[in-house]
Parts: C-alpha cells; sequence; structure tokens
C-alpha cells in the first residue's frame, strides 16, 4: 500500500515537473505588428507564439495601454512585453530579446500647418507635443528640457488632440500612427482634419519582447524564447507565418535574414 503511495507521488511530482509552461503576455495595440483585431493578433505576436509552441510553452496574451503593460511586467504580473523599444534605462529592468523589425518613431501635424522643423530637436521649442505614456522616442527628446511635451494614454488619444487642434505636434511610431489614422473611426469623423507624418525622424527603433529581471526565471525564459525563433527561422515555420501575413516571399526571407543576423542586446 504505502509503495503504491510512493510511485503515485513520484508520477504526480514527475508529470508538474515536465508539464508545459503557461505563460502570460502582455502588449499595446500596435498595428500593423501587434493587435487584438488582427489576424493571429499581428505578425509580431504570431512569430513569438510560434517560437513559444516550438518550445512546448502555451500562452495568453492581454492588450492594454503601454504604461499599464510596463508596470505589469514589473512587478512579474506578466512574463513578457511584446513590441518594446530597447533604451538604456530600460536594460536596467528589462532582458532583451532580438529584434524582430525595423520602426521608424518621428512626428505628426495638421497636412497644411507650417512646421519649422530641422531635425533638430531646439526647432521644435516653440511647438506643444504630445506622446504616450510610457513611450520611448528618443535619447535627445527625453533628454531634452526645452520641450512642452504632455501625455496621453496612447497614440490614438494623441493624435485625436492634434486633429481638435489642442497641440502642435505628436511624436510617435509612423507605421502604427498612420495605420490608426486609416482605420480608427474617431480618427476619420466628418470634417476632421487631414494628418501626415513629417521627415526627418526623430529615431529609429526595432522591436523585441521584453522580459522583467525582477522575475529570476525570466533569462531562462528569454533563452527559450530565442531557441524557439532560432528553430522557426530554420524550420520554415517563420516564413510560412509571415507569408500568411501578407510578406511577399522576398520580403519574407529578407526579413527572416535581418531576425537571424541579430542578436539579443546586452
Amino acid at each position: 500500500m504505502n509503495k503504491a503511495i510512493y510511485c503515485l507521488l513520484l508520477c504526480c511530482i514527475f508529470s508538474k515537473g515536465y508539464a508545459a509552461e503557461n505563460w502570460q503576455l502582455v502588449a499595446e495595440n500596435s498595428p500593423p505588428y501587434i493587435g487584438e483585431r488582427l489576424m493571429d493578433n499581428g505578425w509580431v505576436t504570431a512569430l513569438t507564439k510560434a517560437a513559444l509552441a516550438n518550445q512546448n510553452i502555451k500562452n495568453d496574451i492581454e492588450f492594454t495601454s503601454w504604461n499599464r503593460a510596463l508596470k505589469l511586467t514589473k512587478i512579474n504580473k506578466k512574463d513578457a512585453i511584446l513590441g518594446a523599444f530597447y533604451t538604456k534605462p530600460r536594460t536596467e529592468l528589462f532582458y532583451y530579446s532580438r529584434p524582430l523589425a525595423n520602426v521608424y518613431v518621428g512626428l505628426f501635424k495638421l497636412k497644411g500647418r507650417q512646421i519649422n522643423y530641422d531635425g533638430s530637436i531646439e526647432s521644435l521649442y516653440p511647438y506643444s507635443i504630445c506622446k504616450g505614456t510610457g513611450y520611448a522616442v528618443s535619447e535627445a527628446f527625453s533628454e531634452s528640457n526645452g520641450l512642452a511635451v504632455t501625455s496621453t494614454r496612447g497614440l490614438i488619444n494623441s493624435l485625436y488632440m492634434l486633429q481638435k487642434g489642442r497641440i502642435d505636434l505628436v511624436a510617435g511610431t509612423k507605421e502604427v500612427g498612420e495605420y490608426w489614422l486609416k482605420n480608427t473611426e474617431k480618427l476619420n469623423e466628418p470634417g476632421a482634419p487631414h494628418v501626415e507624418y513629417i521627415s526627418p525622424d526623430l529615431e529609429h527603433h526595432q522591436l523585441h519582447i521584453m522580459f522583467p529581471k525582477s522575475d529570476p526565471k525570466s533569462k531562462h525564459k528569454r533563452d527559450a524564447l530565442e531557441r524557439g525563433f532560432s528553430s522557426i527561422l530554420y524550420n520554415g515555420v517563420a516564413k510560412k507565418v509571415l507569408v500568411k501575413h501578407g510578406f511577399t516571399q522576398s520580403k519574407a526571407l529578407e526579413l527572416i535574414d535581418f531576425i537571424e543576423s541579430s542578436s539579443t542586446p546586452n
């Protein structure tokens, strides 16, 4: 009888030790890369989930504001946050995955409005600028004391404030802002002024997955995800995901080459 109970306990311990992990992910809606209304929650999410599946890791994802996503991840309520930009201050709190995409951050203005921006931070001093709370723009932008910057919950709200004439400029991701301008009812009300992205860019960023250093298992989790990425890039799964999401064969291979050749930041 005792032997049977002992064997049963061993089986339970063994099963628990080798059960699939279930990660809790979090992200802000950032189409066309990540979004709860996109197919498979966007191609960045789809690649991440495929990499995790390769490592037998289950996952759930919550969509929320960027600032809340950061807070939840910092206090280990979430295992990782998708779609993060690399910044030096964040490296004190997070581990980064390899980059999955190149993105551009810059300024949006009302079409027809004269803005004397020459690429320097100083040329922005006369203007009021809005960005999402917790957003990384550029190092020079963050360190400048001469900018008049306000924050909103996210890029949609910032662009709406711009349309209403409450601010002069919005700082945000080019591709995401252009997506919202085309696909958000709030930004396409009858008579709403047109908004455009202006050059030059403020910063070039890359999209990563971030893991909180406050979790002692985070580096192990980051490394497991990296193994998953390496596998799906090699076995053809990544290419199938990208083609499914509208990439041409050549663009899919170009992105795969970029991800394969990239490394995790220190």
